[in-house]
């Protein structure tokens, strides 16, 4: 979508130059060896994308009202959707070699569009569609509206556009601070978009349908977590962080994915509501080392469950900062209940201590899944 702002009536809005992007595709580009190998790897890779796609739109917005001013934000949540998971998006020429793959493979062209849903004061929320682009459409401007004529009729062999995956997510603008102890801390702040007409100008319909939009409901105060959570000790690296001293963003993935492939393999699920749910609660094991005994459950000997499942959705929310440091673990649990009696919602708590010793949550995140019938198995 493109408009001429030229004739836009904006005031008492910063004037306009150029023509406005209201939803911005990026070039596009190669899908690379590492973004498309792993589940895992796959996902960090559009945490990544999305952080880029994000900016770039930003970027270009800023171009056109140039006495706008750019703003420092925090990202306080993600929600990513593999669409090429569910049907009539995934590839029309599959992959002989590997029929139940889903990712687009090692080479593929693709494009990121973004659009503004919602701006406020202080934040905006922003969503994502990632497209594969025929081969023939590589030098194509989908931003230029004129081009659309010359690229109707696909080349043969070309594969038709499709949505693979989309995001939204959600950031605040901000303004550091120092307290009388010489700690920065940060603020919100009026955001970059927050003047004048600009938040009914930039805004975008929203085009992504969720199986669960909505974040992960905090336990109330002073709650216990239910009965089949257990928890896991996750270390943390130095190369996890940023410039600023936090673990970033997209390495929140591979923290929920190795808890999640942990809990599927050794069965902490499978009391849930799983593919073939154990017929009565998994039995505490005293002598189980990994996690505190009060929250440790074992399989047993024959119980059917499966061992794979795959991401449909993944939430993360940034409640507090994650530091790389000691005792910092994830709870988590599959709810008793299923969306559409078809897909398990898994939740996760990432926690740290803080300085009194006491537990904080640091990370609130999901992933709703659906079991794999190819790798079913039991003990």
């Amino acid at each position: 979508m493109s408009a001429d702002v030229s004739a836009l009536q904006l005031s008492p809005s910063p004037a306009a130059t150029g023509r406005l992007d209201i939803v911005f595709s990026q070039a596009p580009t190669h899908m690379r060896w590492i973004e498309s190998t792993t589940e895992c790897r796959h996902i960090e890779a559009l945490y990544l994308l999305v952080d880029d796609a994000r900016d770039a739109h930003i970027k270009q917005l800023l171009a056109c009202f140039p006495t706008l001013t750019e703003r420092n934000r925090v990202v306080r949540y993600a929600n990513v959707k593999l669409d090429q998971n569910f049907p009539g998006s995934q590839c029309r020429f599959p992959d002989h070699r590997d029929p139940h793959r889903t990712r687009p493979p090692f080479g593929q062209l693709i494009r990121v569009e973004t659009r503004f849903t919602a701006l406020g004061n202080t934040s905006l929320t922003f969503q994502h569609r990632f497209l594969t682009v025929p081969k023939s459409q590589a030098n194509r401007d989908f931003n230029n509206r004129n081009e659309d004529h010359l690229y109707s009729q696909l080349e043969e062999g070309d594969e038709p556009e499709r949505v693979f995956a989309s995001a939204e997510g959600g950031i605040v603008c901000i303004k550091w601070q120092t307290d009388e102890k010489g700690f920065r801390f940060f603020r919100p702040t009026p955001g970059i978009f927050s003047h004048g007409n600009l938040r009914q100008t930039l805004v975008a319909p929203s085009v992504v349908n969720f199986l669960r939009s909505e974040a992960p409901e905090r336990r109330a105060i002073g709650s216990a977590r239910p009965k089949n959570a257990f928890r896991v000790e996750i270390h943390l690296r130095k190369s996890d962080e940023d410039e600023l001293g936090h673990v970033t963003n997209s390495r929140y993935v591979s923290l929920v994915h190795d808890v999640l492939t942990f809990g599927l393999r050794t069965g902490y699920y499978a009391n849930g509501s799983g593919a073939q749910r154990t017929q009565l609660d998994l039995p505490v094991d005293p002598e189980h080392q990994m996690v505190p005994p009060s929250s440790a459950v074992a399989v047993p000997a024959g119980s059917a469950f499966y061992k794979k499942g795959k991401v449909f959705e993944l939430y993360t929310g940034y409640e507090r900062e994650l530091k790389v440091k000691p005792e910092v673990y994830v709870w988590s649990w599959v709810e008793p209940t299923r969306i559409g009696g078809e897909f398990d919602v898994i939740r996760f708590e990432i926690c740290s201590t803080d300085a009194q010793g006491q537990e904080q949550i640091v990370s609130l995140c999901r992933t709703i899944i659906h079991d794999d019938t190819q790798l079913q198995a039991s003990l």
